[in-house]
C-alpha cells in the first residue's frame, strides 16, 4: 500500500518500526470511526492527515500530493540517483527477506558483488563525469541481463550488488561469468575497464544479510588478488 510506505518514510526517524506500525493501526481505526460519524466512507488519506496533523501535530504544515508523487518519494528513498538502481539500504532489506525465506522454506538465494577494476585510475585520467557515464552503463547492462525477480543495487562507489532469489551458488556463478564477459566487452571499448565478481549463496552457516555480503566480499577480494577480471565463488 503506497500510503503505508509513505507513512513509514515520514515517521521512521521519529518512531521505532513497532511504534510506526502502531500509529498506522491507529489511523485505520480513526478512518473507521470517522466513517461512522460522517455516514460515508472516509478515505485513508483524509484520516491519516487528520490523525497526524490535528491529533498528533506531526504534520503542522501538511501538503496534499498525488499518489504518483508519493510513488516518486518512495522510489527516491530506495534508489540510487545516478544509476536508477536500488540503493545500499534497500539491498540489505531485500536480502533479509530472502534469507528469512531460505530459513523457513529452504529456498536458496545468492549474491553477486561486482566491482570495477582500476576505476580510480580511469576517473583520474578521464574525469568523474566520464566515470559516472561508465557506472550508468554498467547499471543498465546488469539490469538488462537479469530476471524480473532479481534485484540489482548500487552498493557504493564503483561496486554493485545483485540479489538472485531461488538461485544456488553454481547457477549464480554461471550468471556471473556471463556478466563478467559482457561487461568487459562493453567497457573495454574506449575505456579499458574490467570487472571482478564475488559470489556467495545462502547456507546453514549464513543467517544474516551482513554475513552473506561478507562472504561475497571475501570472494571478490580473492578475485582482485588473483589478477582481477574474473569470478570467484565463495567456499
Amino acid at each position: 500500500m503506497f500510503f503505508s510506505d509513505l507513512l513509514y518514510v515520514i515517521t521512521h526517524q521519529i518512531f521505532t518500526p513497532d511504534a510506526a506500525e502502531g500509529l498506522w493501526n491507529t489511523i485505520l481505526q480513526h478512518k473507521y470511526d470517522m466513517s461512522l460519524i460522517m455516514g460515508r466512507n472516509i478515505r485513508i488519506t483524509v484520516a491519516a492527515l487528520d490523525e497526524l496533523s490535528n491529533l498528533h501535530d506531526l504534520l503542522p504544515a501538511a501538503t496534499v500530493i498525488s499518489e504518483e508523487q508519493i510513488t516518486g518519494i518512495i522510489r527516491l528513498s530506495q534508489c540510487d540517483s545516478l544509476t536508477g538502481l536500488f540503493n545500499h539500504a534497500f539491498c540489505y532489506k531485500k536480502l533479509d527477506i530472502e534469507l528469512k525465506r531460505f530459513t523457513r522454506y529452504g529456498t536458496k538465494v545468492s549474491v553477486l558483488m561486482i566491482d570495477l577494476d582500476n576505476f580510480k585510475e580511469f576517473n583520474d585520467l578521464h574525469g568523474h563525469q566520464e566515470g559516472d557515464k561508465v557506472l550508468s552503463t554498467i547499471g543498465a547492462t546488469i539490469r538488462g541481463m537479469l530476471r524480473d525477480s532479481d534485484i540489482c543495487c548500487r552498493y557504493g562507489g564503483e561496486e554493485f550488488a545483485v540479489i538472485l532469489p531461488s538461485t544456488d551458488a553454481d547457477e549464480a556463478g554461471i550468471l556471473a561469468g556471463r556478466l563478467q564477459a559482457i561487461l568487459e566487452k562493453d567497457l573495454i571499448q574506449g575505456a579499458g575497464l574490467t570487472v571482478s565478481i564475488g559470489v556467495a549463496a545462502s547456507s546453514e552457516m549464513v543467517s544474516t544479510s551482513q554475513e552473506i555480503v561478507e562472504k561475497a566480499d571475501i570472494a571478490l577480494y580473492k578475485a582482485k588478488k588473483n589478477g582481477k577480471n574474473q569470478v570467484v565463488i565463495s567456499d
